[in-house]
């Protein structure tokens, strides 16, 4: 019996004795299961009758009638409670007996477990007692059947720590780690039994509940409370979670992102997956709360704690080798631009070490990509990209969340395709065994894979496309004519290529861009211009920071078409018969230039991409590049959308500003990396308020650090040969791309009558 007092055995016994059957009622012995610490204690039980049957039992106290919303947070504390006080147990089973379930999990055989024990253990079991072994393996199948009637949502991992300290594996390595250090195995083992309780999530139905009813909470103060999914995508994830381990890797633009996926989950009857989170989150109470809510604690630094390196390994391979799901946010942390940042590879190291060491293939990585209509912490990173210190996030952050009431619109929750490690490696490899250089480049490839399915999963939103069009504007305001007839040209370039777009679709319909646009007024982004005859939009440049980050979700799909355009009027100039060479070396200039910002295709498959799209983009453009430069800067021209303007300017200036300080430098070398961002930022807000910035939204430290990563590839920061020289070389590339996005924004705003729509 898994009971914790003398109530629940009686009302166990109470219930064998109605429920056995009267003609041959066989002799039972009721042992309850924690109550002995060897086998000699129950030494009479366990050494009898192989055909003896073992059965475990268990109650299960189910809740009572609850509301929605916040006051499902109050019901929790009465009357929804996972294990009840001895007095409210023994109410319900007066008063509401059908809140009380008795749970018979799979019985077997003694002589049948005894045989279980010994596949685990070998014949001498040596430190794994058979008492230890029927009580865990009883706990197994009464949490199996609890949660057919509970409900998949509350698989836990309840058999920590014994069951990861069983691993004899594991034990070798504390032993060698012992002798290595010339330290006592028991002191090292206490190491590893206080870090395991340090990191190790410790679910309960009631707390996952609880952190349910607060996370529903947050997410739909405000927004709405319904959180739009793809049924089919969420039907799939459902059915690799039936018989596999699922790593959620997810897009991080909100404190929401988890909370969102977790009441997916949730809602759908599925195991909420175990999440990683920095030890600073294990605040007073909070951390609490989330480690019984399935948080996972790390130290933000632990390479050289080598008991705790191996703890944790431990802890990953008993999460994988029991299937239990688990998140983290890719990117590591939060993006303060809206895109997708380089992926992060430490955890991914530790769950593919994993994999290979318990073979278990079969891993699922899930990219889940998260999108808003609008976002609740956007103004924040508007701050921390102007270089100011954001604010601390403590035990307090949720409750800002809980306090909004502002209406930022819909989250919208997308899965990108699954794979596993065998789509990128033969099984022959894998058999193998790979080399540490091997598995660095696994780790790599499949954190870059996941990423790009997470971009291909993402919906565009209305927002998204409505701030590309105003943004692009810069300081000039337009008319809701004008919006309309540049958005009806990028949505049917949208619709061609399939892509999903979600919120108000319609703009044919002018309502439907009106509505947006005042969304976007009533939270500030917007501004409304009514001095004039007619009603002009525009974005403040306070505000630019804050609206890029909602183009930013989107300009992916758009990159290599800003790309084709810069290219090809860079070309114009070049003799027809070097033209094409020209053009393909200049796409390859480009990529790599901003290739520490975007994900971009392999460099093996890059100008079969690009070829393709310029099919579809720019028809006849072979015979125009091999004609006349004006033939082929008539046929961009005519092109719309023209996109380079607005997916690539604020990048390229940035980009300047930072090439701008660099060459200012001279030959000497960037000494300090936050003081040259500093005065990057002030070199920045004077270039825009001198007018020779085109957007405030350029003036940001988050695409400063990213232009000094590409400064540093190409050597620019330490001293070195012709450093002036490489400097200014850098600038000039920047400036003629600059120059080509104020040709592409003049041709938006002055469409002609040559005007083409590509639809």
């Amino acid at each position: 019996m898994d009971a914790c007092d003398e109530l629940e055995r009686g009302l166990l016994r109470d219930w064998v004795e109605r429920t056995a059957p009267t003609d041959a009622r066989p002799e039972a012995v009721f042992r309850t299961i924690g109550d002995c610490d060897s086998d000699v204690a129950t030494g009479s039980w366990l050494s009898g009758n192989d055909e003896s049957w073992l059965q475990p039992l268990r109650i299960a106290w189910l809740p009572g009638p609850r509301t929605n919303g916040m006051g499902a947070i109050r019901d929790l504390f009465f009357a929804h409670v996972e294990h009840p006080g001895k007095l409210r147990r023994r109410w319900v089973a007066r008063q509401a007996p059908e809140r009380m379930r008795f749970i018979a999990g799979e019985g077997a055989t003694l002589g049948g477990v005894k045989c279980q024990h010994e596949d685990a253990w070998g014949r001498s079991g040596a430190g794994h007692g058979l008492t230890r072994f029927v009580e865990r393996q009883a706990m197994i199948v009464l949490d199996r059947e609890e949660r057919i009637v509970r409900g998949a949502r509350y698989k836990v991992p309840r058999l920590l720590p014994s069951d990861v300290f069983s691993d004899a594996r594991f034990q070798q390595q504390l032993d060698d780690l012992a002798h290595r250090r010339d330290r006592d195995v028991e002191s090292v083992r206490t190491d590893a039994e206080r870090y395991l309780r340090e990191m190790a999530a410790m679910q309960t139905p009631f707390t996952l509940d609880l952190m349910v009813a607060i996370m529903r909470a947050a997410c739909s103060s405000s927004h709405d409370a319904e959180i739009d999914i793809q049924p089919k995508q969420l039907e799939s994830v459902a059915a690799l979670m039936e018989d596999r381990t699922v790593v959620f890797a997810i897009t991080h633009k909100s404190m929401l992102d988890t909370m969102a996926l977790s009441l997916v989950l949730f809602d759908a009857n599925k195991p909420l997956p175990l999440t990683f989170g920095g030890i600073n989150m294990n605040t007073p109470g909070l951390g609490g709360l989330a480690r019984r809510a399935g948080v996972i604690f790390l130290r933000r630094s632990f390479q050289d704690n080598e008991i705790y390196k191996s703890t944790f390994r431990r802890y990953v391979d008993y999460l994988i080798d029991k299937r239990f799901s688990v998140l983290w946010a890719l990117e590591g942390t939060r993006s303060r631009t809206g895109k997708l940042l380089p992926p992060r590879f430490g955890l991914v190291n530790y769950i593919v070490d994993s994999i290979l060491r318990t073979q278990q293939h079969d891993v699922a990585f899930v990219p889940v990509t998260v999108v808003y209509d609008q976002i609740t912490e956007v103004e924040d990173y508007a701050i921390e990209q102007r270089g100011k210190k954001k604010k601390p996030e403590g035990a307090g952050w949720i409750l800002r969340f809980l306090k909004r009431d502002k209406s930022n619109g819909r989250i919208h929750l997308r899965f990108g395709a699954a794979l596993d490690i065998r789509d990128l490696l033969e099984s022959e490899q894998l058999a193998a065994g790979l080399n540490d250089e091997d598995k660095k480049v696994l780790v790599q490839t499949l954190a870059f894979e996941v990423a790009v399915r997470m971009n291909a999963a993402t919906p565009i939103t209305a927002t998204a496309v409505l701030t590309l069009i105003l943004l692009a504007g810069g300081n000039r305001a337009l008319s809701l004519r004008e919006i309309q007839r540049l958005v009806r040209a990028g949505m049917a370039l949208i619709r061609r290529r399939g892509l999903e777009v979600v919120g108000l679709t319609d703009f044919h319909d002018q309502d439907a861009v009106v509505t947006t646009l005042a969304q976007l007024h009533a939270t500030g982004i917007v501004t409304y211009y009514d001095e004039g005859r007619e009603r002009l939009y525009g974005i403040e440049a306070e505000q630019h920071l804050n609206a890029a980050y909602y183009r930013n979700t989107a300009i992916h799909y758009f990159l290599l078409d800003a790309l084709a355009e810069v290219a090809l009027l860079d070309v114009t100039v070049r003799p027809a018969e070097e033209r094409k060479a020209a053009l393909f070396k200049r796409l390859d200039a480009l990529r790599e230039l901003f290739k520490f910002d975007f994900y971009f295709p392999r460099r093996h498959e890059f100008e079969a991409k690009m070829e393709s799209l310029l099919d579809d983009r720019f028809d006849g453009w072979r015979e125009a590049v091999a004609s006349d430069g004006a033939a082929l800067r008539d046929l961009v021209v005519g092109t719309r959308p023209l996109l380079a303007h607005g997916v690539l300017r604020s990048f390229a200036d940035a980009y300047g500003v930072v090439a701008r300080a660099l060459k200012e430098l001279g030959d000497q070398a960037m000494e300090d990396r936050a003081t040259f961002i500093t005065d990057c930022l002030k070199l920045g807000r004077q270039m825009r308020l001198q007018g020779r910035l085109f957007s405030e939204e350029s003036v940001s430290k988050s695409l400063y650090d990213t232009a000094l990563k590409l400064a540093a590839h190409r050597g620019l920061l330490k001293a070195g040969p012709d450093l002036a020289a490489r400097r200014k070389e850098l600038l000039e590339e920047l400036s003629a791309i600059e120059r080509h996005l104020d040709d592409i924004l003049s041709y938006n705003l002055k469409p002609g009558s040559h005007e083409r729509v590509s639809s």
